[in-house]
């Protein structure tokens, strides 16, 4: 079922998308990783219960970009300290990887204020 809503809060919505994607430029941008599919890949982890994840698994939280450059984008956040990665202490093949608590609470305080802003729209 389609719900129509009114312009005006319609753009109230779309406002609140803009500043939440300038936000996130604004919390991660001085690290270089204002792009987007970043916001995909933290989130996505932020959200699962668990804290470490198989390094490949990772490729597929960033649906908006193709698995090689994921794969990139994966390495390049453990090269540069934004994610941690240990080996599983079951498969020594196998690199489990964690969010650095820096970006965590960097996440954390992104994710509190698209909360306030979209509680805004009620």
């Amino acid at each position: 079922m389609k719900k129509k809503i009114a312009r005006s809060k319609g753009q109230a919505v779309a406002r609140a998308i803009l500043d939440m994607d300038w936000q996130w430029s604004a919390h991660f941008g001085d690290l270089g990783l204002n792009d987007l599919n970043y916001s995909d890949l933290f989130c996505r982890m932020w959200l699962e219960e668990d804290d470490c994840f198989a390094k490949t698994a990772l490729y597929d939280f960033m649906p908006g970009v193709s698995r090689r450059t994921a794969v990139s984008y994966v390495q390049a956040l453990i090269d540069g300290g934004w994610l941690l990665e240990a080996t599983s202490a079951d498969d020594r093949r196998v690199k489990q990887i964690s969010l650095a608590a820096s970006i965590e609470e960097r996440l954390e305080q992104f994710l509190a204020y698209v909360h306030q802003r979209f509680a805004e729209l009620d």
